[in-house]
């Protein structure tokens, strides 16, 4: 047994059901991951405020619904290519993102925090682009980084968070005891999960799928480092990134950074 993340890890020839979770390393072995799945999820320690909360607290997660699903988003974002047919359920199984020598340097001045990239297999989206994505939107001057209380790095080996992108059942899985219906993503414990069906198809609230992602890396990254849910604040002002977008805005408007 091995510690990734601060979640213990075993070597793992095969993937059995959806319990413990794979990830694929560079060097090609094989690792059950991921919290257990159920109402008994340990709770774990904030990273950044020092105290053990729930993994399944409405600070820690995206959003929780009590429906089985959510339908698909009545106006039809901007798309940047045709968006691919996400699979609703994969093998559970995880590709680190490789880096270049400029991707392994930190952003920002604050306390340095860090995070690996994963795509689950057989989600079709190419996974350096998903990986510079996420690079981008944490690295931003709008990002996290800007107040000068938080630094970013990611890497492929043992960090503090990984972000993972996976399919609809995957997450639903990662997820546990939450409900996010197969079209929601959440924080839990140290895994910051994004439904691969979001990623591909946006939400109603924003008309660029692009910036919809960027929104979706800030609010449930804006969860792991400790930032709980917000209402907005001012109809028709810009809406906090720790508002549940995906739900709605509430009478504010869009808005995908932390610090806009």
């Amino acid at each position: 047994m091995a510690m990734l993340g601060g979640i213990a890890v075993i070597v793992a020839a095969s993937v059995v059901g959806v319990g413990p979770f794979v990830i694929e390393a560079m060097n090609g072995s094989r690792q059950a991951v991921g919290p257990a799945a159920g109402p008994t999820a340990p709770a774990e320690a904030d990273r950044r405020a020092g105290q053990t909360t729930p993994a399944s607290g409405e600070a820690q997660v995206q959003e929780a619904s009590p429906s089985p699903s959510v339908a698909p988003p009545t106006r039809n974002p901007v798309r940047l290519r045709a968006t691919p047919a996400i699979p609703e359920r994969g093998p559970g199984t995880f590709r680190i993102a490789a880096q270049t020598v400029s991707e392994r340097e930190t952003v920002g001045a604050g306390e340095s925090v860090t995070y690996t990239v994963e795509i689950e297999h057989g989600v079709p989206f190419d996974q350096a682009a998903v990986a510079r994505s996420v690079d981008r939107t944490l690295a931003d001057p709008r990002g996290w980084t800007a107040n000068g209380g938080e630094a970013v790095r990611r890497v492929t080996g043992r960090a503090d968070f990984r972000i993972v992108v996976a399919t609809p059942a995957t997450t639903d899985a990662l997820c546990a005891p939450l409900d996010t219906g197969g079209r929601l993503s959440c924080r839990n414990g140290n895994l910051v999960v994004l439904n691969a069906w979001r990623w591909a198809n946006g939400a109603d609230a924003y008309r660029s799928v692009a910036q919809y992602r960027r929104y979706l890396v800030n609010h449930e990254f804006g969860h792991a480092l400790g930032n709980s849910h917000r209402d907005c604040d001012e109809p028709g002002g810009l809406a906090s990134v720790m508002v549940q977008q995906t739900k709605g805005l509430q009478g504010c408007r869009a808005n995908p950074w932390p610090f806009p």
